[in-house]
């Protein structure tokens, strides 16, 4: 969890603190900021800290979107498993590659006798571990004072996350950490707590600070608990003593990374940091004002995505929002281990947007949602991991009434209608996982048909939108770029339409504004090379809808990213290209459109023309007549 009224543990604390925090159960007070006010000198922020609250932080004035609220470089950062020969373990770059003969290796990391395999590798990783990957020689060098300590124990993580059925992440993770607390030791001993924050030219927040977050031991099983602290013995054993940590902080240490990382992608990899001060301080919102993103290096940035006022709360989110209440709880209770209730979660089920991220239509009125309050609430993961049942329990009996008509319907038989909805679903996307594309579409299509078509689900329900996303990855697979197109246009009107479901500026809209404007442009571009009628009116269309996708694209990602970052760069250079290909297209095959107006203005010009030039004769005189040549006039 973002923020904890729990006491924060002293910097220096020994192995007594950690054993006597295990007698006795901490009385809360509030958090000491002390060590952590300097960021409001080179920020526009203001920390705080309550008994309700915990740890949270405020706009010290007015902000506009897109205003940068905090910088932070990861205590502690791990690539992924799978993202680990791509990228520097160091700056996080992408690294080049080598083919090479080596030893053949079996699962567990060990050398096989008389067996080689060729090979592709980094083109600079450590020759000793084989654990970590290099961009250049420089960044080898410059990251070697922490990966020295660790490199031994890396080699052998392998054999013991296996040996103990610990994760191997959570191994590597924790020898990350012994790396900063030792590389501290050396650069700026004793200077965590008078670590000073800049704007530019970060550097890592100290070791000491990590451990002010929360572990959230407690959410560890016995069996679970004791594997790590086994895994974590013999790796401790394989560290330098001079770098060596006690094994009770050891378990601290990794669960606090465990439970408070933040999850970035980096060169198009993913990547793991720990990030004291955003952990601490920025709390987690459904209905958030601020979003973090991660850069090349490893550092957090936190932006504004919507303007704010002064003294407001800044909060950033740590699932995605577009989905159901539960699932978003859930998520958060399984990851950060708390049960939300912010704002948009407390909010009753019948004010609130979340009614339509599940919302299952009435059978009787077909416009309505049936509204089921959710009244159970979840704050132990084993119980909700161990004891599905109590859910089931919570529901038997209870009604669902319709918002728009007096219809009631039991709430087992929503529950199944939804099972039968999430069945069909997974169907369809296992075709997709599968590589069957083609099937993949019949199936989602046919999904919409049943499920949306005759009112079964709500039209916002997120089932039905991630179907839409889909589809638009499989229409661009097959080469349907119009269906594409227009599968792109439903998921932005959804995404948007449901007011409050994602604020303004949001990342993964953005990215459908982004897509939208890139095939309209595409398309557009491809249909003006037609010379007919038809193919310019369809150029014509895209070119209008691909203008202003581009644009809110390139205002969001301006507001998340920076405006001079390379996202909103690649929006911009896409706009330019608009510009240059709509011009062009005007130019050469749209002929100028007269009103008519103009045109009738234009012929009476026309026509007063040809009058001036071409008066016509004076009319002729008559001569005068004689009293005998006028008529005779009857007498009265």
């Amino acid at each position: 969890m973002a923020a904890t009224t729990e006491p924060t543990v002293d910097a220096h604390a020994g192995d007594n603190a950690t054993q006597a925090s295990k007698k006795k159960k901490a009385k809360k007070v509030v958090a000491d900021n002390t060590k952590y006010l300097g960021a409001e000198t080179v920020m526009p922020i203001l920390v705080k800290s309550s008994h309700a609250k915990g740890r949270y932080v405020v706009s010290s004035k007015e902000l506009s979107a897109g205003t940068l609220v905090t910088v932070e470089k990861a205590t502690a950062a791990i690539v992924r498993n799978q993202s680990f020969v791509n990228i520097c373990h160091h700056c996080f770059k992408t690294v080049g590659s080598k083919t090479q003969t080596r030893t053949k290796l079996d699962d567990q990391g060990n050398e096989v006798a008389g067996q080689t395999e060729r090979v592709t590798v980094p083109a600079h990783s450590c020759d000793k571990c084989k654990m970590a990957a290099y961009c250049s020689e420089s960044c080898q060098k410059e990251h070697a004072l922490e990966h020295d300590v660790q490199c031994d124990a890396l080699a052998k993580s392998n054999a013991i996350a296996a040996e103990y059925r610990v994760p191997l992440e959570h191994l590597r993770s924790l020898l990350a950490l012994v790396g900063r607390r030792f590389a501290d030791d050396k650069n700026m001993p004793g200077e965590g707590v008078h670590y000073k924050y800049a704007a530019t030219d970060v550097r890592p927040t100290p070791y000491s600070h990590a451990l002010d977050l929360n572990p959230n031991r407690h959410y560890l099983d016995r069996s679970a608990t004791k594997n790590m602290q086994q895994a974590l013995k013999d790796l401790l054993a394989l560290v330098p003593e001079a770098a060596r940590i006690s094994l009770p902080e050891a378990v601290e240490a990794a669960c606090i990374f465990n439970t408070n990382h933040h999850s970035l992608v980096v060169s198009g990899q993913q990547v793991l940091g720990l990030f004291p001060f955003s952990s601490l301080y920025f709390q987690h919102s459904c209905n958030p004002n601020c979003m973090y993103v991660g850069e090349t290096d490893g550092t957090l940035f936190i932006r504004t995505m919507t303007d704010v006022q002064a003294n407001t709360e800044l909060t950033i989110p740590y699932v995605e929002l577009y989905q159901p209440r539960e699932q978003r709880r859930r998520d958060l209770l399984m990851t950060r281990h708390f049960w939300c209730k912010c704002r948009r979660c407390s909010t009753l089920l019948s004010n609130s947007v979340d009614r339509l991220m599940d919302g299952i239509q009435c059978t009787e009125c077909k416009r309505g949602v049936m509204i089921f309050e959710e009244t159970k609430e979840v704050q132990d993961i084993n119980e909700l991991i161990t004891d599905m049942s109590a859910l089931d329990q919570e529901i038997q009996g209870k009604f669902a009434e319709c918002e728009a008509c007096p219809a009631k319907i039991e709430v087992t038989k929503l529950v199944d209608v939804l099972k039968a909805a999430i069945t069909d679903y997974s169907e369809a996307h296992m075709a997709l996982q599968r590589g069957e594309v083609t099937r993949a579409r019949q199936l989602m299509e046919q999904y919409l048909r049943n499920y949306e078509d005759k009112h079964v689900l709500n039209p916002y329900n997120t089932y039905l939108v991630n179907t839409y996303i889909s589809l638009i990855q499989v229409c661009s697979q097959l080469g349907e770029i119009d269906r594409a197109i227009r599968y792109n246009a439903i998921v932005i009107e959804r995404m948007e339409g449901a007011q409050g479901a994602t604020p303004e500026n949001y990342p993964r809209v953005a990215e459908y504004h982004m897509s939208m404007g890139d095939m309209c442009l595409k398309q557009a571009k491809l249909k003006a090379a037609n010379q007919t009628p038809a193919g310019r009116s369809m150029a014509r269309k895209y070119f209008k809808d691909a203008k202003p996708a581009l644009e809110r694209a390139f205002k969001a990602r301006s507001a998340i990213y920076g405006k001079d970052s390379p996202r909103a760069y690649e929006v911009k250079r896409l706009i330019d290209e608009y510009k240059k290909e709509h011009d062009e297209f005007v130019k050469t095959t749209e002929k100028k459109k007269i009103s008519k107006k103009q045109v009738a203005a234009a012929a009476a010009a026309a026509t007063a023309a040809t009058a001036a030039a071409n008066p016509p004769p004076p009319p002729a005189v008559m001569p005068a007549q004689t009293p005998a040549q006028q008529p005779a006039t009857s007498a009265a």
